[in-house]
C-alpha cells in the first residue's frame, strides 16, 4: 500500500482525536473556551489534511482547482481560531487581531473573485512528481494569481500578533506567563514553516506534496500541551481541593465534637435582615428545633423573664457604637429547665459605621453557676462556723455581760418585794426600782439581740451602712472581754466618711475577728502602755478605710505571706480560718484587706470598702 495513503489518514485520525478530547473538556467546562478554539483549529487542519491527500492523488484538473479554492476556508478558520485561542490567555493586541482577520477575509474574497483560486489565475497542467520511496504525486502548474501575496502577508500579520503576545507575556515575569510566551513563539515558528512550505511548492521552487497538515502538527501539539498543562494542573488542584475538603470535613467533625463536648454553640446574626444562623449545638443550648427560623425576638423569647429586657437594652446600646459584647443570662428550655449561658461576640460595621452582623459564641455555664452556688453555701457555712467559734471564745465575757443586768434585775426585784411587804409604802422608791428593772432588761435584751444577729446564718444582704456604727456595735459586744483582759481600745472614727454598701453581720464578723486577734496579740504583754488597740476610720479619697492597730509582737516576715491562707495559724488552739474568711468577706464587698507591721512594734490590719454612690454621713 502507498505509504502516503497510510501516513495522511493517521495524521488526520490523531488530529481529530485531539480535537474530540478537548471538545469534551469544553463541554464539561464551558468557561474553558481555549479548548473549544483548539478543537476548531484541529478540525480545520484535519480538513486541510484530507484536501492535501486528494490533491496529491488527483488526476482531474477541475478537482484540483476546486480543492485549492476551498482550502482557503479552513485556513481562515485556523487563523481566527488561533487568534481567539491566544486571546483566551488575556494577551495579544486587539487591533492586530482585527487586522489579521481582515487580511484573511480579503484573501478569501479574492480567492473566489480573481482567477481560479488565490494561488493561480489559471492552472495549465498537472505534473506527476516522484518523491521518497518511488511514490508519485500530483502538483498543479500554471499562472500565479497576482493577489497571491495577500496570503503570506496575512501570515506575517499573524506572526506579528503572536510575537507581540509572547513579548507581553514575557514581561509579566511570572513562570506561567513566560512558559506561555515560549509556547506562543513556537506556534508562530511552526506556522511560518507550514505556510512557507506551501508557498515554495506553489511557486515551483520545490517539488513535494503539500505538507501543511504535517507542519501544523507541531503547532497543534504545542497548543494542546499548554491546555493539557492546565488540565493536569486543574486535576491536581481538584485532587488537592478534594483532599482539603476531606480535611475540612474532618476538621468540622472534630470541631463539632469539641463544641458539643464543651457545650459551645456558634452563631451569626445578620442584623440587616434580622436572621440568625447557628450551629446545631447552639440550637440545642437555646432549646430551638433544627427547622425553625431564628430572629432576635425568637432568641429573646427563650430567655428568663428577668433577663429578657436587660438583654434587649444591652444589645440596643451596643449596636449604637461598640465592637464587642459579653454577657450572661438564663435560658428557659421547653421542659422548663433553666440553663445559664455565657455569650462572647464581635460586632461588624460597614464603611458608614452601621452594624451589619454580630458573630458570637454561646457557652453553657450551668454547671459552673451551680458549682458557684454550692461554693457560696459552703463559704457561708464556714463563715458561720467561724463566727460561732469566735463567740465561743467570748462566751465567758458574754456570760459576765449578761450576768450584770440579770443580777441588777434580781436585786431590784427583791428590794421592791421588801418595800411592798413593809408597813410603810415607799411608792417613789418602788417606781425608781421598776425603772431600773426596765433599763437593765433592755440592756440584756440588747446584748441577746446582738448575739442572735451574729449567730444567725442568713443570706447576705447588702445595705447602705455607716462603718462607724458597725465599729461601735462590735465594741459593745467585746467590751467586757477587753476589760477582763485589761486591754484598752482607742477609737478615732472620722465623722466625714461616705456610707458603704455592706452586710452588717458580715462586716461585724470581720471587725470582731480583727479586734480579737489584736487582743490576743497584746494580752501577753506586761507593759500596760502596749496593752492597747487603736481603731481608726477615714476616707482615702477613693474608698472608706478601717484600720485595727495593736502594739504586740507583730507578724514574722516569713508568716506575712501566709496569714490569709486557710488553716494557717500562729495560735496554739487556732483553726486558721478567721483571717481567710475575713478576706473572703471583704472581697465579696469589692474591697481589699491587708496587713502591715508597725514601725514601733505590733501590726495593723487595714480593709477598704467602696462608697455607696458617694453619699456621706
Amino acid at each position: 500500500m502507498n505509504w502516503i495513503n497510510i501516513v495522511w489518514p493517521m495524521i488526520a485520525s490523531s488530529i481529530l482525536t485531539l480535537a474530540l478530547l478537548h471538545l469534551i473538556v469544553w463541554f464539561k467546562q464551558k468557561q474553558q473556551r481555549a479548548h473549544l478554539f483548539f478543537s476548531i483549529t484541529a478540525i480545520s487542519v484535519a480538513f486541510i489534511n484530507g484536501m492535501e491527500l486528494i490533491v496529491m492523488r488527483s488526476v482531474s484538473l477541475n478537482e484540483v482547482v476546486f480543492l485549492l479554492r476551498w482550502v482557503q476556508v479552513p485556513l481562515l478558520t485556523i487563523w481566527v481560531a488561533i487568534i481567539c485561542y491566544v486571546r483566551c490567555f488575556n494577551t495579544g493586541r486587539l487591533w492586530l487581531a482585527y487586522m489579521v482577520c481582515i487580511l484573511r477575509v480579503c484573501a478569501l474574497i479574492l480567492d473566489f473573485t480573481t482567477g481560479q483560486n488565490l494561488f493561480f489565475s489559471e492552472i495549465t497542467s498537472l505534473k506527476q512528481v516522484a518523491i521518497l520511496g518511488g511514490e508519485t504525486i500530483t502538483i498543479a502548474q500554471g499562472v500565479l494569481n497576482p493577489w497571491y501575496i495577500l496570503g503570506p502577508v496575512s501570515m506575517l500579520a499573524l506572526l506579528v500578533f503572536m510575537i507581540d503576545a509572547s513579548i507581553t507575556l514575557w514581561h509579566q515575569g511570572t513562570d506561567t506567563a513566560r512558559r506561555r510566551a515560549v509556547i506562543f513563539s513556537c506556534i508562530a515558528f511552526f506556522l511560518l514553516v507550514s505556510v512557507g512550505q506551501a508557498v515554495l511548492v506553489n511557486v515551483g521552487l520545490i517539488h513535494s506534496p503539500y505538507l501543511a497538515s504535517i507542519s501544523f502538527m507541531p503547532t497543534l501539539f504545542v497548543m494542546s500541551h499548554e491546555l493539557s498543562y492546565d488540565v493536569i494542573r486543574s486535576a491536581k488542584l481538584a485532587q488537592s481541593l478534594q483532599i482539603s475538603e476531606n480535611e475540612l470535613r474532618r476538621s468540622e467533625q472534630r470541631m463539632e465534637l469539641a463544641m458539643t463536648a464543651a457545650e459551645l454553640g456558634l452563631w451569626e446574626w445578620d442584623i440587616v435582615h434580622d436572621h440568625i444562623w447557628c450551629t446545631d449545638q447552639a440550637r440545642v443550648l437555646y432549646g430551638i428545633n433544627k427547622t425553625e427560623r431564628i430572629d432576635f425576638e425568637r432568641v429573646l423569647k427563650t430567655l428568663h423573664h428577668e433577663d429578657c429586657e436587660p438583654t434587649r437594652l444591652t444589645i440596643t446600646t451596643l449596636l449604637a457604637g461598640c465592637d464587642n459584647y459579653e454577657g450572661e443570662y438564663r435560658v428557659i428550655l421547653p421542659d422548663n429547665q433553666i440553663r445559664w449561658l455565657a455569650v462572647r461576640s464581635r460586632i461588624e460595621y460597614n464603611h458608614h459605621q452601621q452594624p451589619l452582623r454580630i458573630i458570637g459564641v454561646s457557652i453553657d455555664i450551668t454547671k459552673r453557676k451551680q458549682a458557684d452556688l454550692d461554693m457560696q453555701k459552703q463559704r457561708n457555712a464556714l463563715t458561720h462556723l467561724s463566727r460561732v467559734t469566735v463567740l465561743g471564745e467570748l462566751s465567758g465575757a458574754l456570760a459576765h455581760e449578761l450576768n450584770q443586768p440579770l443580777a441588777a434585775i434580781l436585786s431590784n426585784a427583791q428590794a421592791a418585794q421588801r418595800f411592798l411587804t413593809s408597813e410603810n409604802n415607799h411608792l417613789d422608791e418602788v417606781h425608781d426600782i421598776l425603772q431600773d428593772i426596765v433599763d437593765e432588761d433592755k440592756r440584756a435584751a440588747d446584748i441577746i439581740q446582738r448575739l442572735r444577729l451574729i449567730l444567725k446564718n442568713a443570706d447576705i444582704q447588702f445595705r447602705p451602712l455607716n462603718v462607724n456604727y458597725v465599729v461601735l456595735d462590735v465594741l459593745k459586744l467585746v467590751n467586757s472581754d477587753l476589760k477582763h483582759r485589761g486591754v484598752t481600745v482607742n477609737s478615732d472614727l472620722s465623722s466625714d466618711i461616705p456610707l458603704v454598701t455592706a452586710d452588717n453581720v458580715l462586716l461585724q464578723q470581720v471587725l470582731l475577728n480583727l479586734i480579737m486577734n489584736a487582743c490576743d496579740a497584746v494580752s501577753d504583754t506586761d507593759c500596760i502602755e502596749h496593752r492597747q488597740i487603736h481603731i481608726h476610720t477615714q476616707w482615702t479619697g477613693t474608698a472608706t478605710q478601717v484600720a485595727v492597730k495593736d502594739y504586740g509582737t507583730g507578724i514574722k516576715k516569713d508568716d506575712m505571706e501566709h496569714i490569709f491562707e486557710r488553716f494557717f495559724t500562729t495560735k496554739a488552739q487556732g483553726m486558721g480560718l478567721g483571717l481567710a474568711i475575713c478576706r473572703t468577706i471583704i472581697d465579696a464587698h469589692k474591697g481589699q484587706l491587708w496587713a502591715e507591721n508597725n514601725n514601733g512594734g505590733g501590726a495593723s490590719f487595714y480593709f477598704t470598702l467602696p462608697s455607696y454612690y458617694g453619699e456621706t454621713t
